[in-house]
């Protein structure tokens, strides 16, 4: 028995000093150091992943996309150099390579290289982020180990290539322009913008206020060649509108000369340093709008909000609106017309 009790105590002991080996050995391991990256020297950056890889290359101060030079998204490139510029490990989570659960497999992993002239600078492969929204999974370039990275990033390098394009089609100041024109249907008008002084003491200042008294103010009017007012309001709602313009997507087909050969559904030009183009076209298998610009080389397609807006506001300004009609309405037409009403 008193053998037995000896066996048991010195098992206890080995596996004590196990564990306290163990347990010593995991908070003493050494990470590995990152470099000190300047992104501001970087010259190329590539994600790498199952769908293929995504190439921005870095012109003057400006970032492109791919071989065809797509002018790339700029908080969105910023987004993963600020990511790469505070780049910091903070664990190591596991020696044993279970990549695809940490989703650095290649079915989920990305993998991101940077290059300076021409040399690969940094490597790492890109996992989920860690259940504490805290950390990412992430591995090193010639290193087996998974680590956590502090932060939540994935959602800055995961994104499809179309996400990583500029999305600007038109951008202006609302208040640098002075003159328009709308076209729609074979209609056009142009619009000029005239700023007339009020007399100050003709106004109604605030008693509180007297300073305003003396300020001179203006009352600004749009109006058409032929003397007409223009309503105000839609002037004002159509040029916010198209100030900083986005699209939704970009098209290949068709190409930007098969548009301009096209008959289009409305243009606005816009009469600034140099004249600033919008035209927008109907398509037979979608209902958004697609368009060209004369600040965006590639045909682009808006979201139906943006496009309705678009729309409507030049209707408006042209005097095209045209009324909703109910069903009934619909039908005591088609009455008189001597056609059948819709059951």
């Amino acid at each position: 028995m008193k053998k037995e009790y000896m066996i048991l105590i010195a098992l206890i002991l080995i596996l004590g000093a196990y564990l306290l080996f163990y347990k010593g050995n995991k908070d003493h391991y050494t990470l590995p150091e990152i470099p000190q990256i300047d992104v501001a020297k970087i010259t190329s950056l590539t994600l790498d992943k199952k769908e293929g890889a995504i190439a921005f290359t870095k012109k003057g101060k400006n970032w492109v996309l791919t071989d065809k030079e797509y002018p790339a998204d700029s908080p969105a490139v910023e987004n993963m150099l600020d990511t790469i510029k505070t780049f910091k490990l903070s664990a190591l989570v596991s020696q044993k390579g279970d990549l695809k659960r940490y989703e650095l497999d290649n079915e989920h992993h990305i993998r991101v290289k940077l290059v300076q002239d021409e040399k690969t600078i940094f490597e790492f492969t890109l996992g989920k982020t860690a259940p504490s929204f805290n950390h990412t999974f992430v591995m090193l370039a010639n290193d087996k180990n998974i680590y956590h990275a502090n932060g939540s990033f994935k959602s800055y390098f995961d994104k499809p290539q179309d996400d990583f394009r500029d999305k600007k089609v038109l951008e202006f100041k609302q208040a640098s322009i002075k003159q328009f024109t709308i076209e729609k249907e074979g209609v056009s008008k142009t619009l000029i913008l005239k700023e007339d002084e009020k007399d100050p003491k003709k106004s109604s200042p605030k008693e509180s206020d007297p300073k305003e008294s003396n300020k001179k103010k203006t009352e600004i009017t749009w109006t058409a060649e032929d003397g007409t007012v223009a309503d105000k309001e839609a002037v004002s709602n159509l040029l916010s509108s198209v100030a900083f313009l986005e699209c939704k997507k970009y098209v290949s087909v068709p190409s930007k000369n098969e548009l301009e050969k096209s008959l289009p559904l409305c243009k606005i030009t816009l009469k600034n340093e140099a004249d600033i183009e919008l035209t927008l076209f109907k398509t037979d298998n979608s209902d958004n709008l697609i368009g060209i610009s004369s600040m965006n080389e590639y045909v682009f397609e808006l979201s139906q909000f943006n496009g309705k807006e678009i729309v409507s506001n030049i209707e408006k300004l042209l005097n095209q609106e045209k009324a909703d009609l109910s069903p009934k309405d619909i039908d005591l037409i088609k009455e008189e017309a001597n056609l059948k009403p819709v059951p």
